[in-house]
């Protein structure tokens, strides 16, 4: 897995302690088939373990990878302006395949 992040990303990340957790989840209450969604946080989200160190660059990026299915590329962007956060892409798309 190729972790692609950018600049602006990666100072947020810095900037709240340095690390990325990063995850798929379906909704809490959904119908049957619906996607997965990547999710990401820089404070590790309770209730959850299996995460693997996936980049350690520039900041570490720790993922839960869905069944061992990992994407070719994980990419790390920045969304919001008044409250910036960092959001994952699933070879850029946010629904996990």
């Amino acid at each position: 897995m190729r972790v692609d992040m950018s600049a602006e990303a990666a100072g947020l990340i810095r900037d709240r302690g340095g690390v990325l957790w990063v995850w798929v989840a379906r909704p809490r209450v959904s119908c049957w088939g619906t996607p997965a969604y990547m999710h990401a946080a820089t404070e590790r989200p309770p209730g959850l373990s299996g995460f693997s160190l996936a980049s350690k660059a520039d900041v570490e990026i720790w993922f839960r990878a869905p069944a061992g299915r990992v994407p070719e590329v994980l990419e790390i962007g920045l969304r919001g302006r008044r409250r910036p956060r960092a959001e994952a892409y699933w070879d850029g798309c946010r629904i996990a395949l």
